[in-house]
Parts: C-alpha cells; structure tokens; sequence
C-alpha cells in the first residue's frame, strides 16, 4: 500500500496494479489472488488510500498458466497444451513442470473465474480491471500457435484460439456491467518460433475491439523466454512500434510501455500519435516523483531508471526480499526509509564518491548535514564510470549524472582530486566519517597469475592494458563482469572463452538481462565453458578442470588471461581511522565488494543513521 501511495503521491494519474490471481492454483508465487470474497476488505483499503490522491486504479485480472507454483500452492500449472519451457534450470516463473493440458470443463470453470473476481474487484472500488492475456500465461498462451496445440474448439485456427480470451471478456463484462472499465493486456509480437508476429497481433486486436466490450488495449511484448522486460541492451522504447501498429487498425485507447524512462521521450511517443497512454512502471520505481518533476520543469531532478532489472525484476518471485531499486532503495520499502530531517545537524565527511558515497552524501545533505566530499579522482562516479564504458551499459553514466546534479542542487562541498589520509581526517576533525573507497582488483590466488599476460577486468575497460587477439576469461564473479568484458573484447575482434566454474556464466543475473547478453555474446562468436576451472597458466597454456569429473585439458594459444572479480575491499582508510574519530562508518564496497543495488542501499541506511 505505501508503494502505490508513494507512486500516487508523485502524481500520476492512473495505476495499474499487476497480476492478481483469478483462481486457486493460478498464481505466481508472492503475488495477490482475488478468488475469496474475504480478500476484498484488503483490496478497497488499498483502493480507498490510492484514489485520495485523485488517482485512478485498476487491477490487471491474471491467470499464471503453465507458470503457476504448484509446489507452493497444489494443483498443477494449467495450459491448452502440455509444452515445457524453461532455459535455466530454476528460474522464477515456477517450477518449469509439465504443465497440465485443460479440459472443457476446467476452462469453463477458468471462464467463471474470471467474472467473479471482476465482480470482487469491482466492490473493492476499482476504477476498472485489465485482462492479462500477455507473455505465455493463460490466455497469451491459447492465443499463440506456439503453445496452442489443441484440435478441439479451442485449438488451430484463429477463431478457435480466441475462444477462451473472447470468452472471458464476455465473462468480465457480464459480472462489472456498462459503466465499469474493462481493459486487454496483450502481447504485439511474441518474438519467438511459430508465434505470434505484429501481424497476427493486429487482426487479434481488431476481433478484440469488435465485441464492444473493451475500453482500451495494453500493448506488450516477447513471449517466454524472450526479454519481455527490456533490460538495459534494449533502446529507449523499443516497443513503441508495437503499439503503434495497433494504433492504426483500432480505434480503442492504446497503452505503451517498455523502457520508457523519460518524460520528453514519453511526450513525444504521444506527439508521434504511436500511442494513446504511456506506462512507465521501472521509471516511476526508479522515481516516484517523476510525474510532478516533470510537471515542474524539473527534469534534471528525475532519477531515471537504468534497465538494470537487477533489483526490480528478480524479487517479484523471490521470497527473502521486497520488490526495490537498484538506484532507489526507498522503493518497496517506503516505511523503513522514510526520511527525517536530523535531530542533531552534524558536519559529515564522506570519503570515496563511488555509488554508496554519493547516496551517503545525498541523503546526510537532505536530512540537515552539513557534507564535505572527498574523491581522489577528477571525476565523480567511482567504478560506475569504467562499467559505463562496455558496450550496451552505457546508462549507468545516468547515475553519476543524477547524483552530479543532487550534490549541486544540496550544496555539498566536493573536493575532486583529493586523497585522503588518517591525518588528514583527523586535521578536519568532522563529527562523523563515512568512509567509501570502493574496492581494489582481487589478487587472482592461481599458478602462474603473476605473468605479464594476466590482467584484470578494470584494465581492459579502461584500456590500460594491451589484449591479444586469443582471449580466455575467467568469471570469478558470477554476475555481469565477465559477461561484460567478453562482449567488449568481442567487439574489438578477440576471439574469447569465459570460464566459469557455475552451471552457467551469469548465474546471479536476471533472466530477461541474460537472454539479451547471452545473444548478444553468441553472436559475436564467444565460447561459454560453465563447470570448468583453472588450474595453472603456463605461458600462452591455460590448464583447466572440469568441477565435477576433475578431467584437465590444456587451452593453448592464449595471448591474455582476464580475471573477472568482485575485487577486495579497500578498507585500509577505514581500519586506520578506528577509535580515531568520533563516528565512523563504512558503506559499499569497502565494507564488502557487493553489487550496485546494495551499495546504493548501504548508503541509504547510513545517510538516515547519521
């Protein structure tokens, strides 16, 4: 509730409140369902709370399909046909089980579903509802002739694959009546084999708007496993077109979404008469106050979101964390984080202005303190300016420029080209030190990692180091590190091997990320060996061993070794100044090498502690 509240607060103008279940068994797992009548105090708090805001709210009916989590809930994952998906060997949508093929009579029952919580939502004071008919759930899959296989009345042609999704249409309208909003959320290309192409889409959406019973369409993109939700490899907008296409065979109200993170991009997509509305669901996580920042004029003070899908995407399936933002902790957890102004105002040194210094120095600077900055480069930024550097990350730069801005706009006092030392410290005699001096290059601990042709990931970024044409990569990370330098070293011509001892290099990276960097990496000719470690480098001889079977092979003809690591805390500032300050404290990867999301949230939680 506080989320959406934040969200109404920045001032949008309509919430469309994702994936609640119609039916027992039917839902992904931590999602909301609405098959009990006892679920609808809880839904008309939350609608009461958002629409005070004069706000409109809408509830997106749902039916996870063959995605279901039958290990959590019972029952088993439901489809018009028994096809098993799935790249990894886990992943987030279910348990990837065979699903189960639907006979007329549990499609019937879906069909009454369906009206029912309609009505429920309807009395829980919803301005509307929006049928999910998207990505391979439910209805997206009877709809596809990729995973539509059946040869009754709701299988082959088109008419008979639309039988299911006209018929809940017809459910929904008949349970809400005339005067209620009732919208479609469809795909506009699947993306993958034998499936649904903007073609397809565009006569679907014209059978859609013939009943006279919907009052728009939600136009989406990609089917499993394809990157429905475009990560930062994706341009801005990239499914503009989709809805567009739509557009110009329908005349319903038209909804767009996808990597739409900016307010002049979004007017111009409205301008360009592509679509009718704009979804912005990762920006206004990013920046709730989006929509009044714009309003304003104030579009240097908009965070916008990065695509990094690293904070926002996974925890929807995960049960030990909240949905959040890698750049914006408040998010999802509004309660915890909310800020204060400062009882007592402190002078604040905060040393190092990677991620964790700079949200550190934001938020000390917004609660009263009065903060010095201290980096020893002529830049601020940290490691977010060397990531920024490999092909497709471009948009972490939009980190540095955010927070550039915010020490202006909160008059912190930044001293670039400074290193700081314990005496100095101790000369400045702040009332409080925060120490952010990010993290050094991990020494590889391998035979033979001490020749000249061993280098580390930040060298061949920054392009401090000379790399032959034969590379071999070893990902001691586990996240994008090692996927990132092979892909800018296959740019440059390298013929290159990532090693990685996990089943698979990226095991720590979000599926729709993963899908665009795997592509893209393959593409381009890269080799991925997963289960493989290295034992020695001998020279141009890269001695490696299978995890499991121990069975060695020599790699030869290796011109460069490239270490992919986490690096090592460079804690050194921070040990020295022990008991020599009155308040210390250590945030980001000084105090452990982490990813992006929690060194932000380090700087988060100390900023509000100080």
């Amino acid at each position: 509730m506080r989320y959406y509240v934040t969200r109404a607060k920045g001032g949008v103008g309509l919430i469309i409140m994702p994936y609640a279940g119609v039916a027992p068994y039917t839902t992904v797992h931590r999602l909301v369902a609405t098959q009990d009548d006892n679920a609808i105090p809880a839904f008309a708090s939350m609608v009461k709370a958002i629409q005070e805001y004069d706000v409109r709210v809408v509830i997106q009916l749902h039916h996870s399909g063959k995605y279901a989590s039958p290990r959590a809930y019972g029952g088993a994952a439901l489809a018009p046909s028994p096809i098993m998906e799935g790249i990894l060997p886990a992943s987030f949508l279910g348990a990837h089980e065979m699903p189960h093929e639907m006979d007329i009579d549990e499609i019937k029952g879906i069909v009454q579903a369906y009206g029912s919580a309609a009505s429920r939502m309807r009395e829980a004071g919803y301005d509307g509802v929006e049928i999910s008919a998207v990505i391979s759930f439910l209805l997206g899959s009877f709809m596809s002739p990729a995973t539509n296989k059946r040869s009754d009345e709701y299988g082959g042609s088109l008419e008979n694959r639309l039988r299911l999704p006209l018929e809940v249409i017809d459910a929904v309208r008949a349970a809400v009546g005339s005067d209620f909003v009732v919208g479609m959320r469809m795909d506009g290309d699947e993306y993958i084999e034998d499936g649904l192409t903007l073609d397809d889409t565009k006569v679907i959406a014209q059978k859609l708007e013939a009943t006279g019973k919907l009052d728009y369409l939600n136009i989406a993109a990609g089917a499993y496993p394809t990157p429905h939700v475009p990560p930062m490899y994706f341009p801005l907008g990239p499914f503009a077109y989709l809805a567009a296409g739509i557009k110009e065979v329908v005349s319903l109200p038209v909804f767009c979404g996808g990597r739409i993170n900016d307010p002049i991009q979004a007017e111009t997509i409205l301008a360009n008469n592509q679509a009718d509305m704009i979804g912005m669901t990762r920006a206004l996580i990013a920046d709730p106050e989006l929509p009044n920042k714009a309003r304003e004029g104030q579009l240097d003070e908009i965070r916008k979101c990065i695509a990094c899908n690293d904070a926002c995407w996974p925890p929807l399936f995960e049960a030990t964390v909240p949905l959040t933002c890698a750049i914006n902790p408040e998010a999802g957890r509004e309660a915890e984080l909310a800020l204060k102004p400062a009882i007592e105002k402190k002078r604040a040194m905060v040393i190092g202005s990677g991620a964790a210094g700079l949200e550190v120095a934001r938020v000390a600077a917004l609660r009263g303190h009065e903060v010095a900055l201290y980096e020893k480069e002529k830049q601020l930024g940290g490691q977010l300016n060397i990531v920024a550097k490999a092909p497709g990350r471009a948009d972490f730069a939009e980190v540095v420029r955010y927070y550039t801005f915010q020490m202006k706009l909160l008059n912190v006092e930044v001293h670039l080209g400074t290193e700081v030392t314990a005496d100095m410290v101790k000369l400045k005699n702040p009332d409080v030190v925060v120490v952010a001096t990010g993290s050094l290059p991990a020494k590889p601990k391998l035979p033979g990692s001490d020749k000249v042709n061993v280098v580390e990931i930040r060298e061949v970024i920054e392009e401090r180091v000379k790399v032959g044409n034969n590379v071999v990569v070893v990902d001691e990370e586990y996240h994008m590190q090692p996927l990132e330098v092979a892909d800018f070293l296959a740019d440059r011509g390298a013929k290159v091997e990532l090693l990685t001892k996990t089943l698979f290099a990226g095991s720590q990276v979000d599926e729709s990320t993963l899908v665009a960097i795997y592509d893209r990496l393959l593409g381009k000719g890269v080799i991925i060996t997963p289960l493989t470690k290295v034992k020695e480098i001998k020279g141009d001889t890269v001695v490696v061993f299978n995890v499991f079977s121990k069975a060695e092979r020599e790699r030869k003809g290796v011109d460069t070794v490239v270490i992919a690591s986490g690096g090592e805390a460079n804690d050194t500032l921070y040990r020295s100044l022990k008991g020599q300050v009155k308040e210390l404290h250590a945030v980001g990867q000084c105090l452990s090498p982490r990813k992006l999301r929690d060194s932000i949230g380090d700087g988060a939680r100390v900023g509000r502690q100080l």
